[in-house]
């Protein structure tokens, strides 16, 4: 299997909704799934269908409250989310003790995340999505580490441009595959129009040919608790999410032939 990392270097990128979308569009494309959410915010499972923030997650894993296998919820298209948990009776998430409890133990255990992925039980055309918190943050460096590929959000924003270049040399340092989508983009508005130019420019073939057009649906499909692409799959925004989950199949299907190959095993 191949786990791949979903961030941005700032907030409100849309991370967890290319998270989910992605999630049932690899699906359907006869992949094995398990999206798992590294980011305090605790909102993946809403995605999957979740009616409540969930009390346990990935973060039953960290605290060693049981195993948290009992966590996973499995979506009508075979997906299996992981969220974050926490939340407690009242709705609320952990307090400032706790949270800072569970920051310690990642900091002091770099590959936690890593190690615990490779006890995942998947195919090798299995993939691992992992939405995480903005970078930087202990949570994004868990996802990095644990990551094949790192799918890095780029919203239209000069905050996500000036931030850019700073995570472009972590990812660098760490010898991470990347591959940039610009999402929310609206081409009537000038200023996307010249941020895209920009990102064209610096980033180059990295940048991938699929950029997420805007489109007011998305957030009124999670308002309804639909899948969007299930319920606008005509709209400009799906096909490019249709685009994007073609080229990652094919990534990881590439990926986990060579992985085979290399292991002297049948394609």
């Amino acid at each position: 299997m191949k786990t791949i990392a979903i961030l941005s270097s700032v907030g409100g990128a849309g991370r967890t909704m290319l998270t989910a979308a992605l999630a049932g569009l690899l699906a359907v494309r006869k992949h094995p799934v398990l999206a798992v959410e590294c980011d305090p915010a605790n909102v993946l499972g809403l995605y999957g269908g979740a009616s409540d923030p969930p009390r346990r997650g990935l973060a039953s894993y960290v605290t060693a409250e049981g195993d948290g296998g009992d966590a996973a919820l499995e979506g009508e298209d075979g997906v299996l989310w992981l969220p974050w948990g926490g939340a407690g009776d009242d709705g609320r998430g952990p307090d400032a003790a706790q949270a800072a409890a569970i920051d310690s133990i990642l900091h002091g255990q770099r590959f936690w995340l890593r190690d615990l992925l490779s006890r995942v039980d998947l195919p090798a055309n299995g993939v691992v999505l992992v939405d995480t918190a903005a970078w930087p943050s202990i949570h994004a460096s868990q996802a990095i580490d644990a990551a094949h590929l790192v799918l890095v959000v780029v919203p239209p924003q000069p905050l996500a441009c000036a931030t850019l270049p700073r995570l472009r040399a972590e990812l660098a340092a760490r010898n991470k595959a990347t591959l940039y989508v610009a999402n929310a983009v609206s081409p009537a508005l000038q200023l996307h129009t010249d941020i895209l130019v920009l990102l064209r420019n610096l980033l180059g073939a990295t940048l991938s040919p699929y950029r997420i057009h805007a489109d007011a649906g998305v957030p009124e499909a999670l308002a309804r608790n639909e899948n969007f692409c299930v319920s606008a799959p005509h709209s400009q925004a799906a096909h490019d999410m249709q685009g994007l989950a073609s080229w990652l199949s094919s990534w990881a299907t590439s990926e986990a032939r060579r992985t085979v190959a290399a292991a002297g095993g049948a394609s």
